[in-house]
Order: C-alpha cells, then structure tokens, then sequence
C-alpha cells in the first residue's frame, strides 16, 4: 500500500508515482490509498495513468482509493473511469483478503 496525504502537484507528483511504480514491480497488488489527498492536479492524474500503466505491464492489480479532490479531477479526466476505484482502505483490503493471497511487505 502506498498512502499519500496533502497535495500532489507539480512539485511532487514524480516522486509519487516514480515511488509507486517501483513498488508495482515487485507486488502482486498495489493500493494506492489517496482518501487524505486535499488536492491533485492533473499532473497527479498523469502520475496515476503511469502508476496503473506499470501494474499492467508488471499483472498487479491496482487500487485506488480516491479522496473528495481525487474523485472531481477523475470526473473531468478519467471519465470512462479506467482507474480502478474503491470506496474505502477497509474494501480494498477485503478484496486483498478474499483473494486468499496476502500483501507482501515492500522497503
């Protein structure tokens, strides 16, 4: 799982999606748990079309966990909703769970 909090902007956005396609590559699932984002430019969006085009490449299934903010900029961006959404960490998680396969640690 990889959470992030605040804002991803410009500023931080390849950082962000630079640290989640690492994490793609070596996972069998990837959540991306954005439920505290206050903000995310279209930059973060473009961030995220990278991070979901690595899990396909990589066969990890890819989660998304949107907050307010994330959910208004994938209505204008995404709006055949190709990003895989949840409603909540604890869904995602449960979706993990009923796999039958655990999420394996990444450092």
């Amino acid at each position: 799982m990889v959470a992030a909090d605040g804002e991803i902007d410009a500023a931080n956005a390849a950082p962000f999606a630079d640290y989640a396609r690492r994490c793609a590559d070596c996972c069998e699932w990837l959540i991306l748990d954005l439920a505290e984002l206050a903000f995310i430019g279209t930059v973060g969006f473009t961030a995220l079309q990278s991070v979901s085009a690595r899990c396909a490449a990589a066969q990890t299934r890819l989660m998304v966990v949107p907050s307010p903010a994330v959910t208004s900029v994938l209505r204008i961006c995404d709006p055949q909703s190709r990003l895989p959404l949840v409603p909540s960490l604890a869904d995602a998680l449960a979706d993990v769970q009923k796999s039958g396969r655990p999420l394996r640690a990444v450092t």
